[in-house]
């Protein structure tokens, strides 16, 4: 037999160069289905082989592949979305040639699931062993041609997709620098002019910074950092951070992308550990860069502030609620305003509403009303005036009755009629 049928409908040929890999596979699916889905994970992830874990992800590839051209609507695209989940943490050691053989497939199948997959075990490579500008090329292949597909990814992994990539767009020796894009595109320029253990040392530094790191850096981080630092120097690392910062001059404006953002946190953060002053000094400055866009320079001022021991400077101070009487003048300002019909235009002109005093103007007099007491006083001898039997001039509207806005509305709107309500009015030295 020269085709042999898999549970997915799939034939694998006899002359197939990842025989095994299928078979795993084949196990995987009968394992899924005679004993659920964890099941079957837990058993294929406790494969030690790290080679038969990479010609498995290569031939799920080639499954999913054949699965977009046949039968796309399969019920075992399921649990190889699942595993495909699963392979971003396995311990695999590809090489470059399986790397960009895993973009090429990966690429293909976008639409049927998670292009993300690739990348943790790409991101260790490039770390431990650089780029060459035929992985370089891979991955600018990889992102165009995933770039703007609908595939099937959470919020949290499409972050972190786009994060990783723009950091190994950074990292590209053979694109284009680019001096007004951000400030960063410095650093790319003299990286490339370095030569032997600076350039290494300065690569591993760089390399080390992902875009995913958290509000904080690990501790591991910073002392594998600083190991570096003392490799390339203390120094000769001030001085190019010294270099590269200068820039970033208070009340200066300053293009700021994402890659770069990145990478000015991971050296404010590396600033606080070495406690150097110099460097200090200029994170302080970063907190008065007016970066664009803003959403990029939101988290590195923070970082600055929080790395000199300051208040965060981008979050807003929480206002206290507002009063009652606030809320009152609020209601009545909404009950006067043109658009609400409850009183006629040429009636709410006579009032004004000046902080928690409502100021009406009568017929025969001018009035000023407190929201908080309720007290009423006129203005041409300061008297106080109480309005006795009165009748609300409210009549069916429907007003919210709170904290005694409704009987404080029809006070003032009997105030403002005061020559039709004279009878209900009589005044007193208060």
């Amino acid at each position: 037999m020269d085709q042999i049928p898999c549970p997915d409908g799939y034939l694998l040929d006899a002359n197939s160069v990842l025989p095994e890999g299928h078979h795993t596979l084949n196990h995987y699916l009968v394992r899924v289905e005679e004993a659920g889905w964890q099941t079957g994970l837990k058993e294929i992830n406790a494969i030690r082989d790290k080679a038969r874990k990479l010609v498995t992800w290569k031939a799920l590839l080639e499954r999913l592949y054949w699965l977009q051209q046949n039968n796309p609507s399969s019920s075992c695209l399921s649990p190889f979305r699942g595993l495909a989940e699963r392979i971003e943490k396995w311990k695999l050691s590809p090489s470059e040639a399986d790397l960009l053989e895993i973009l090429d497939r990966t690429a293909e199948v976008a639409s049927l699931v998670a292009p993300y997959t690739p990348m943790p075990h790409l991101m260790a490579y490039v770390r431990e062993k650089g780029l060459t500008p035929k992985l370089a090329q891979g991955i600018r292949d990889f992102r165009e041609r995933v770039s703007g597909q609908g595939y099937r990814v959470n919020q949290v992994s499409l972050q972190l997709f786009r994060s990783r990539l723009d950091m190994l767009a950074w990292r590209d020796e053979w694109n284009e620098v680019d001096l007004k894009r951000c400030w960063s595109e410095q650093i790319r320029v003299d990286f490339r002019l370095m030569r032997g253990a600076e350039r290494e040392n300065w690569r591993q530094l760089l390399y080390s910074i992902n875009g995913d790191e958290s509000t904080q850096p690990t501790a591991r981080w910073v002392i594998e950092s600083r190991t570096l630092i003392e490799a390339i120097g203390p120094e000769k690392f001030v001085g190019s951070l010294r270099s590269w910062l200068a820039p970033l001059r208070p009340m200066s404006t300053q293009r700021l992308s994402r890659e770069g953002s990145f990478l000015l946190r991971s050296f404010i953060w590396l600033a606080e550990a070495l406690q150097n002053p110099e460097l200090l000094t200029r994170v302080g400055e970063i907190c008065d860069v007016n970066f664009k866009p803003a959403s990029n320079g939101q988290k590195v001022i923070r970082a600055a502030a929080e790395a000199l021991g300051k208040s965060e400077p981008t979050v807003r101070q929480r206002l206290p609620p507002p009063s009652l009487d606030a809320l009152i003048a609020r209601a009545l300002t909404a009950a006067l305003s043109p658009g609400s019909s409850l009183v006629s235009g040429e009636l709410a002109s006579r009032i004004r509403i000046a902080g928690e005093i409502v100021h009406v103007r009568g017929d025969l007099d001018s009035y000023q009303v407190h929201i908080s007491t309720g007290a009423i006083f006129r203005d041409s001898d300061g008297q106080r005036v109480n309005i006795t039997n009165a009748v609300s001039r409210l009549g069916s509207f429907n007003v919210p009755e709170f904290g005694g806005v409704t009987e404080l509305f029809s006070h003032v709107l009997i105030l403002a009629e005061d020559a039709k309500h004279a009878s209900a009015l009589t005044s007193h030295d208060e």
